[in-house]
């Protein structure tokens, strides 16, 4: 299970970042959850057009290892990283060791992952992946939640070949290695799209709620709740988040800046997908309780983690 990862991981923490200062502003650590895509945007936005720097914050921005955001930041050689909520919900309530990690604004309003295909297939709902191949991560959580899904729908998941994701990446996978698989929308579908390729995608809250959970989310260590340092931290994304929202375009090339190997009209086409979805409120970041709670006790009732946890492991920050 994924908590049990984690703590195997512990022992082989590096040093990431340091908690110095950089003349009049404090040096912090950001990790990400993968290599810089679309759902960071806003912090990108928010360093370059100095968002940090008039909080007073130096914002490093670093890729991590293997499984290595939420580790570093529960051993504080990271201030803030990214993460997901079941990642979080794992890391907290493991039953060996709790990682004291938080989450502490959501980066994306809704969960836009779910199934992409290719058209061909007519796979156009769960019930549809009976007799079909599914790229899977083999990772329990993840395979109950497909497989709760297509029986919701009035399917049979002992139909569906859940077979090993070996792709190099997504759209080879639905192309050469299985019939479907489940991806982000803004990134793999808006991909496939750009290469022309004739696809099915639906959501996974498209047949249970509870499936609209917070992934990507921003993390810190437990003792950073209640600090003047989260509190200016979430101001300046908040202003980096809510530009990249009415300035896709140049949010896009801001952040081509800084990834300048990833293809300008994927980034321009994902930005214009998620500029959409990071909020459509006022407030950046906001994390719903209810929608939050629902999937933690989905998450204890279907015992990946403890049927005892208590710790929802998030908090909403007036910034």
């Amino acid at each position: 299970m994924l908590f049990k990862v984690m703590v195997l991981f512990i022992g082989v923490l590096f040093l990431a970042g340091c908690n110095g200062r950089g003349g009049d502003l404090e040096e912090i650590t950001l990790v990400l959850d993968w290599t810089p895509n679309t759902n960071h945007t806003g912090f990108y936005v928010a360093m370059e057009r100095g968002y940090f720097e008039e909080e007073g914050i130096l914002l490093n921005i670093i890729q991590p290892p293997e499984d290595g955001a939420v580790l570093l930041v529960a051993a504080r050689h990271a201030q803030f990283g990214i993460s997901f909520q079941e990642e979080v919900l794992l890391a907290a309530n493991s039953p060996h060791v709790p990682i004291p990690i938080v989450a502490v604004a959501a980066l994306v309003e809704h969960n836009t992952s779910g199934i992409l295909s290719l058209a061909e297939h007519g796979i156009t709902r769960f019930r549809d992946l009976e007799g079909r191949t599914f790229g899977s991560w083999m990772i329990p959580l993840y395979d109950e939640m497909v497989r709760e899904s297509i029986r919701l729908d009035g399917g049979n998941p002992d139909l569906v070949d859940f077979v090993p994701h070996m792709a190099l990446d997504n759209i080879t996978g639905i192309q050469r290695e299985f019939d479907a698989t489940w991806v982000f929308e803004g990134w793999d579908r808006v991909m496939a799209e750009q290469m022309g390729l004739e696809i099915n995608y639906f959501a996974l809250r498209d047949v249970n709620p509870i499936f609209d959970y917070y992934t990507p989310v921003l993390i810190t260590h437990e003792s950073n709740i209640d600090t003047d340092l989260l509190e200016r931290f979430l101001r300046a994304s908040a202003r980096g988040f809510t530009f990249a929202r009415d300035n896709p375009l140049e949010a896009a090339d801001i952040l081509h800046s800084h990834a300048p190997e990833m293809s300008r009209d994927l980034l321009i086409a994902s930005q214009e997908f998620l500029s959409q979805v990071y909020f459509s409120t006022n407030r950046w970041g906001y994390i719903d309780a209810g929608r939050w709670n629902a999937f933690f006790y989905w998450m204890r009732d279907n015992e990946f983690i403890p049927s005892d946890s208590t710790n929802a492991a998030f908090v909403n920050v007036n910034y």
